[in-house]
């Protein structure tokens, strides 16, 4: 029996310093991410609480807070502040991780005495809480303007009928606001608040009567007068009327040591007007283009230019100044659009020179002639881009007298007349297309659209040609190369020459005929080679019948058509007729 009395008094002490240290393992070390046992917040259990939920019962009671508002007197008026309105709040994190500090120390032996402490007395953290003193500030300044019976005033200038006038300083009475706000928050984040009486102070204003005459001075310069915003090269300038300036105009006064009584303009205002006509001062992107030079007989790049808009932003300050001088002052612009096609793509195309010339050949100063050498300076100029048709007819439109073109023999129901037919009103041009396409075909670019005549004509390549009509037929073809096509053309009085300048990629074509058929040979600068053919079949020319009549073709009109040359089986590439 005494054995068992021995082993009872050995066991329970063990058994009691277990149940002690799985007490506190449970607390203190399994439960390091929980509040101590016996800590509470504003007396509020906090106890053995994870961080969420502490924080979500802190949150809680600062949303219940907010709900009730503070009972203030100003003069014997009861007012209402809502919480939310002061900018109040509680930081939650901040009193969860102040609470779950406390009764943790370093050290096992401080950290088992203070757990002990938890079953003898509790702590409560207090729950600080903040408000915004800028936001309660106004409210408070609010307060003296429409509550007191005798607020001190510090002057303003007001705009009547487009009229600065003075309102002057006054003494009086204000909300002493530094003891306010003090007092309001001592009280705010008490769940027991009473209400408060706020202490009042007499003020005599910062502000003289001269400040203030000052100031009117000042108003009536920025409104008196029109504003005129300019732009060169533009037809009218942006006008800030007298009226709109007065719409502008703000008074405030800054508290600062002295105090100022400042007028402006209200830069929101101003923008807000100027944007209204901003649109029309909008200078557009220029692309970049290119130009020939007639002496070098090089393609110059024209840089792109990036487009301007007016500058909102500093329209303020540029309205501002020139209402305090002459009242006129230039546009503030920033850079606006880019160009589609800027001076860095241009350049990207790489080395841009002559890629193809063809010149035919034509007796001087008949009247086809002239319709030859106006159709080339339509012509003359055009930059075809990259993948873009280029079309004889759209870029010349249809040939008129009233551009200068003139009667010439044209190809009329199989036979060649003049002069009586709309037809015949820019005859001849048929050569500017000859000339034109075989430029296409040895620049080794994709024809899209060309016609040989119907009748053979001597001074023309037999097939490698084209007719011209409007609106059809017509010569069309797609710049299907990574480099613009400038088409260049020039004549003399008994030759017409089209050159195409750009960069093909390193292609080079020949011509081979056997028949009616002709073959462009076109080498790549890989080495590969494609080939194109194209078949035509002329007519037989009419057989001349004599007749007794006069003709009305002019002289030297005439043209003959002959039989077809002998048949080819190659030629070599060549950039003339005869």
């Amino acid at each position: 029996m005494r054995r068992y009395i021995i082993a009872a008094a050995i066991a329970l002490p063990v058994l009691l310093v277990a149940f002690v240290a799985a007490g506190y393992a449970s607390d203190e070390v399994l439960g390091d991410d929980r509040v101590s046992r016996g800590v509470s917040a504003a007396g509020m259990d906090l106890s053995r609480m994870g961080r969420t939920q502490a924080a979500a019962l802190i949150a809680d009671y600062e949303a219940a807070l907010k709900d009730e508002p503070v009972i203030v007197y100003v003069e014997g008026t009861e007012l209402v502040l809502e919480p939310s309105g002061a900018g109040f709040s509680i930081d939650e994190d901040a009193v969860v991780s102040h609470a779950m500090a406390v009764r943790r120390a370093d050290g096992l032996a401080a950290n088992i005495g203070r757990w002990f402490g938890t079953f003898a007395s509790a702590v409560d953290v207090e729950i600080p809480s903040s408000i915004d003193e800028k936001a309660l500030g106004v409210i408070l300044d609010d307060w003296t303007e429409t509550v007191l019976d005798t607020p001190a005033y510090q002057g303003d200038v007001k705009i009547a009928n487009g009229t600065a006038t003075a309102e002057y300083p006054r003494a009086g009475l204000r909300i002493d606001v530094p003891a306010a706000i003090s007092l309001i928050e001592d009280q705010i984040g008490r769940p027991d608040r009473v209400a408060v009486v706020l202490p009042l102070v007499a003020l005599e204003p910062e502000i003289t009567r001269q400040d203030v005459d000052d100031a009117v001075r000042l108003a009536e310069e920025l409104i008196g007068t029109p504003v005129l915003l300019s732009l060169p090269d533009r037809p009218g300038p942006m006008l800030f009327t007298t009226a709109g300036l007065a719409t502008a105009f703000r008074s405030e006064i800054v508290r600062n040591s002295p105090a100022a009584l400042v007028v402006s303009l209200d830069a929101t205002t101003l923008r807000e007007i100027a944007s209204r006509s901003a649109e029309a001062f909008v200078v557009p992107p220029v692309e970049a283009t290119f130009t020939f030079d007639e002496e070098t007989r090089e393609l110059i790049i024209v840089p792109s230019e990036v487009g301007r808009v007016v500058d909102l932003e500093r329209v303020p300050e540029v309205v501002a100044a020139a209402a305090l001088g002459k009242g006129r002052a230039l546009m503030p612009m920033i850079d606006g659009a880019r160009a589609e096609f800027t001076t860095e793509m241009a350049e990207a195309m790489g080395p841009l020179g002559e890629v193809s010339t063809f010149t035919t050949v034509h007796p001087c100063c008949a009247n086809r002639v002239t319709n030859i050498q106006l159709l080339a300076d339509e012509i003359n100029g055009a930059i075809v881009m990259p993948g873009d048709e280029f079309s004889v007819n759209d870029r010349a439109g249809e040939r008129t007298l009233e551009e200068g073109y003139v009667r010439a023999g044209a190809i009329i129901s199989g036979e060649v007349k003049c002069c009586d037919s709309k037809v015949n009103i820019g005859g001849g041009t048929s050569q500017f297309a000859t000339t034109f396409y075989n430029a296409v075909f040895f620049g080794c670019y994709e024809d899209v659209f060309h016609q040989p005549h119907s009748l053979y004509f001597s001074r023309y390549p037999y097939v490698r040609e084209a007719t011209l009509g409007f609106p059809a037929p017509d010569v069309v073809f797609r710049n299907d190369s990574d480099a613009i096509v400038y088409i260049h053309t020039e004549y003399t009085g008994g030759s017409i020459t089209v050159t195409l300048y750009g960069n093909n990629g390193g292609r080079t074509c020949t011509s081979e005929r056997s028949g009616n058929t002709v073959t462009r040979v076109m080498e790549h600068a890989n080495g590969d080679v494609t080939t194109q053919s194209w078949t035509w079949n002329y007519r037989a020319p009419k057989p001349k019948t004599p007749v007794t009549t006069t003709t009305t073709a002019p002289h030297h009109e005439e043209t003959t058509t002959t039989a077809p040359p002998p048949e080819e089986t190659t030629t070599t590439v060549d950039n003339s007729d005869s």
